[in-house]
């Protein structure tokens, strides 16, 4: 039927397969008919276990078809010579016989139903393949004639593979969905014995097996088939259609019927006499006890049965760009996402059927659509939309089919948000939970906000300069999990308790010390909450709180686990898995400011995640970020990257290392005591020592140029700022109140230069030390990355694209190395091309060398977990 291609998708950055006639058969005008017939059929169907068709066209005389790549065996490579496990084989019948329900349904019948047709791909799911021979279902006639053909070995005539085709297809009469369950039936012998059911050495001797002769019992092969699948088996292969299961639907009801029988959920009655013994009775008490402890432990713990199979997670999407804040639909058939597209610009919200078909996009602003949450009716999907300049986020309704976007209010959070807000559904699908700034003197609180009406209505109280972020409802309403943050870094998760339409009953209840960890999600049972932090997928009781207990066998660098609604056992999970190879790179120039004569290279490099770079004074070391021992660390290495060794070993997700202008101690930002704090230690090693002990919180350090001081970013009393506190420890004395993310004395000891704190691109700053207001200096330093050198300062920009989150840069557009010269007051490219940047960049006094962080490689998907428990 033609000659398939393995080919990339240059639009959608994707692997497809592409089926072309072979060039000597294009002028064969039955082959080409049923070939284009083949697109027609299979493109109209949408279903898990099909394959899907993305395109059909023609270049030239050559006919092709573009459909999804599928990774994986097809099952006559599968079966062995002692057929398959039983429970394989029906799992891999039921599949195939709702994918041919689905085509019947539709008026198509498939007609070369056989192994090699049928693929089991590398994630376990089942796909038909091949509608090559498929035909619309033609109307009866009202003559009753059939069709017959000539000569059965002639090429064209009987279309379909010898030994599954039925009778009626092998002498060339019309036919319906019956063929394709006799077809069905010899497959599924073949899986359950490892034998054909009609076996021969010549086509024809195979017709006529299929024409005049029963198959051997499958038993025969098989002695422990079930009794009952024999039967239906022999019933799809009877030579009559009219003695065979009418419908594919009432074949797949009685393979779910074998399926139950086989794993012995259904039990047969057992007669009982009528007079029993004393003996008897106390066999039968002994037994009820036993029986009443199986049913309490089976109610308390349904785990124990289901745990004999460990958890597994296939992947769900691979899409090229950034795939972020997956939401199911309640019966877990959909779920919804953001991804940042084929031209990977800024993020969009799409909707994927699981098991089938490609992603459809719902939105298409220029802004930022992000948090996508699938309301509990299923009727609707909320998000949060900004514009490309804005601050202030919309939530946004769309349905999930797509269609008009209806705003429903605004929300904008006063601290700076170094992680995407998050949305949530009130069970009733009547409100929706987000994050919203109360007040100048209150902390970002959780307010809910009716759909109907936008009314606004607070439900967390959190102090000044705390933020109560990524709120979820526990599926009964009766409790609000959320994440209270006093660091941009970590917060602890607390539990509100509800009354009715998410009225708060009391005060909210701490859960957990400091985590690192993002948004939550509730298990069906309202109990527990999953979340991921430290790079895996966590549980915790979030009744009691305590210590979480990590998913076994899934989430490895994991992000944003979310659960299905359906019963105990049957739920879905799915959850992003991120993963990002991050290095130290190096650009060298003539002098400060000249363009550089060769490209970055790689100067730091690890398997892992290494960035914040900072280069000592003498320009021998540097000290960075690195998560080489599994928690992100301060490291040291020369610049070639030799000579690595771990400075820090606090798990607490230390950052912004710089060193003190004599080379001798670095200092960084931690939260050891559940808030950020300002560390110092030696370049040598030791025990870091908290500065800022007697501060509010404190982070983004950098030593002025005399030694003395550290200048940090806090939010002290009230007023957030730039601070300053003696090296040797004591109180920090405010410097100038602006918020600030990355801080940097001039060499000569009379400007501050810093970068106001936001997630995305920022304007850069020069304040006047002996005293005056702050001046903008510069618009656009990608991630607030920026070092001053004696004559300049460089700094990180792009062509176009915007920012896509705090942490990596994934936007698009170029992303270049500036210069901006003290004494012309203009910026000049140093660097093109420096690729997909992460967090840091350092450069020498003398302003020739510079080192950035860039992220090589990078995966972003979606995975998913079936029988989550």
């Amino acid at each position: 039927m033609g000659v398939v291609f393995k080919a990339r998708d240059t639009q959608l950055e994707r692997a497809v397969a592409i089926k072309v006639l072979p060039p000597g058969k294009v002028a064969d005008p039955d082959r080409k008919r049923r070939f284009v017939q083949e697109a027609k059929a299979a493109s109209a169907l949408n279903h898990p276990h099909i394959i899907t068709i993305y395109d059909v066209g023609a270049d030239g005389d050559t006919d092709f078809i573009v459909m999804e790549y599928l990774a994986g065996t097809t099952l006559d490579h599968l079966v062995p010579a002692q057929g398959l496990p039983l429970k394989r084989a029906l799992a891999f019948a039921v599949a195939i016989a709702d994918a041919l329900a689905k085509a019947h349904d539709a008026g198509i019948i498939h007609r070369d139903l056989k192994p090699s047709n049928v693929m089991i791909t590398d994630a376990g799911v089942v796909k038909v393949l091949d509608f090559g021979v498929a035909k619309l279902l033609e109307p009866v006639e009202a003559s009753g004639e059939t069709r017959t053909v000539a000569a059965a070995t002639e090429e064209g005539t009987t279309i379909g593979t010898p030994g599954y085709m039925s009778p009626e297809q092998a002498e060339g009469r019309r036919l319906d969905g019956r063929s394709d369950i006799f077809s069905f039936g010899a497959v599924l012998y073949e899986m359950v014995t490892g034998r054909k059911a009609f076996a021969g050495e010549s086509r024809l001797s195979i017709l006529a097996k299929i024409l005049n002769e029963e198959p051997a019992p499958p038993s025969r092969f098989a002695a422990a088939i079930p009794l009952e699948l024999e039967k239906t088996i022999l019933r799809c292969l009877r030579k009559d259609p009219a003695r065979r299961y009418q419908t594919m639907a009432d074949l797949k009801v009685a393979l779910d019927d074998l399926v139950i029988e086989s794993s012995g959920a259904a039990q047969s009655a057992v007669p009982v006499r009528a007079s029993w013994s004393p003996r008897r009775w106390a066999l039968v008490a002994g037994v009820a006890i036993v029986g009443a402890g199986a049913i309490y432990f089976a109610v308390r713990g349904w785990r124990t049965s289901a745990t004999s199979e460990p958890l597994r997670a296939v992947p769900l999407t691979s899409l090229s760009g950034v795939v972020r804040s997956p939401s199911l639909s309640p019966d877990g058939n959909h779920v919804v996402f953001t991804w940042t597209g084929a031209r990977q610009d800024n993020p969009d919200i799409y909707v994927q059927q699981i098991g089938a078909g490609s992603a459809l996009r719902l939105t298409t602003d220029p802004g930022n659509d992000y948090g996508p949450s699938w309301s509990p009716d299923g009727r609707t999907i909320a998000f949060l939309h900004r514009a490309p300049a804005g601050e202030k986020s919309e939530v946004r309704l769309i349905a999930p089919l797509g269609g008009p976007e209806r705003k429903i209010g605004d929300i904008q959070t006063r601290a700076a948000s170094y992680r995407p807000l998050t949305l949530s559904w009130c069970p009733d699908s009547d409100c929706l939970l987000v994050t919203d700034s109360p007040g100048s003197d209150q902390g970002d609180a959780v307010f809910a906000i009716a759909v109907e009406t936008g009314e606004k209505r607070q439900l967390t109280h959190p102090k000044a300069l705390v933020a109560d972020a990524d709120p979820v409802i526990s599926p009964d309403g009766r409790s609000l999990v959320f994440r209270r943050d006093a660091t941009p870094f970590s917060g602890e998760f607390h539990r509100l308790s509800l009354k009715d339409h998410a009225v708060p009953d009391g005060e909210p209840v701490r859960l957990t010390s400091t985590l690192g960890a993002g948004r939550p999600a509730w298990t069906i049972d309202s109990r527990e909450i999953l979340f991921a932090d430290r790079g895996a997928l966590w549980r915790l009781d979030a009744l009691k709180g305590g210590a979480p207990t990590r998913l076994p066998f899934v989430g490895q660098d994991g992000l944003t686990p979310v659960v299905s609604r359906a019963p105990a056992g049957r739920q879905r999970m799915v959850y992003v898995h991120s993963f990002a190879d991050g290095n130290l790179w190096r650009v060298d120039t003539s002098a400060a400011g000249v363009p550089a004569s060769s490209s970055p290279v790689a100067a730091i490099v690890s398997t892992r995640f290494d960035h914040l770079p900072s280069l000592s004074p003498d320009g021998l070391r540097v000290a960075f970020m690195s998560t080489r021992s599994g928690e992100h660390e301060v490291w040291i290495a020369a610049p070639d990257g030799s000579n690595a060794i771990q400075l820090t070993s606090l798990g607490v997700n230390p950052g912004f290392p710089r060193w003190s202008h004599d080379g001798r101690l670095i200092t960084f930002h931690a939260d050891p005591q559940a808030r950020p704090d300002v560390l110092l230690v030696s370049a040598d090693g030791g025990k870091p020592r908290v500065l800022t002990a007697n501060t509010r919180n404190g982070a983004f350090p950098a030593f002025s140029r005399d030694g003395r001081w550290i200048y940090f970013s806090s939010a002290d009393a009230g007023a957030v700022g730039i601070w300053k506190i003696p090296v040797t420890g004591g109180d920090a004395i405010p410097v100038v109140q602006n918020k600030a993310a990355v801080i940097a004395e001039s060499y000569d000891g009379r400007d501050l230069y810093f970068s106001e704190a936001a997630e995305r691109s920022s304007s850069l700053w020069r304040y006047p030390l002996a005293g005056g207001s702050a001046v903008k200096v510069l618009d656009g330093v990608v991630l607030g990355q920026f070092d001053v050198v004696e004559q300049g300062i460089y700094y990180i920009d792009r062509v176009s694209g915007e920012t896509g989150g705090y942490f990596v840069d994934r936007s698009g557009g170029e992303t270049r190395l500036q210069y901006f010269d003290f004494s012309t007051r203009k910026s000049s490219t140093v660097a093109h091309n420096l690729g997909t940047v992460g967090l840091g960049l350092s450069a020498s006094r003398d302003g020739r060398t510079i080192f950035f962080s860039r992220v090589d490689s990078a995966v972003d998907e979606l995975m998913l977990v079936e029988n989550f428990r």
